[in-house]
């Protein structure tokens, strides 16, 4: 089965939606460790959870999660090439209108151009990842991927609140 795009959910190369008034910010450093997953759960639980008094639902709050963590074992897997010890920071925002999760990393880019699409896994193959694109689509209004001016990269994941 493929995947429709839509503009709602889309994989993004620039942010181009207005930022709406900040609520909340936090921030964390983390290792490119694969144990350091559990605290970017935990991270991402308090900013959707904790940090304005229910940004998202539970339901919103464990998708996220779930995306996160897929985008960090990205960056650890991919960008980082394995290599642990490598710091990736990690904040999160939450707007009156979306919480945003971004990763910021030295690693290499990801050029989602170079994914033709991103088809509906076959969940009864035995092969281990290839998840993570499809389930950032699924779950996500949006996701972007960008370099700096400094040439770190950037990926954000964003869920949009409902009010």
């Amino acid at each position: 089965m493929t995947l429709r795009s839509t503009p709602s959910r889309r994989i993004a190369n620039v942010y181009g939606a207005p930022d709406k008034p900040l609520v909340a910010h936090a921030k964390l450093a983390v290792s490119s460790d694969l144990s350091e997953l559990a605290r970017v759960r935990e991270f991402v639980r308090h900013v959707c959870r904790e940090l304005d008094g229910h940004a998202l639902d539970e339901p919103s709050t464990t998708a996220v999660q779930l995306a996160a963590t897929e985008a960090a074992s990205n960056i650890m897997r991919h960008a980082y090439r394995g290599e642990t010890g490598r710091r990736i920071d990690v904040s999160g925002e939450v707007l009156d209108d979306r919480v945003r999760i971004a990763f910021a990393h030295d690693g290499d880019l990801f050029e989602p151009a170079e994914i033709a699409e991103v088809a509906e896994p076959d969940v009864d193959a035995t092969t281990r990842g290839g998840l993570g694109m499809y389930i950032m689509q699924e779950f996500l209004d949006e996701v972007v991927h960008a370099e700096d001016a400094a040439q770190r990269s950037s990926t954000t994941l964003i869920k949009n609140r409902q009010r």
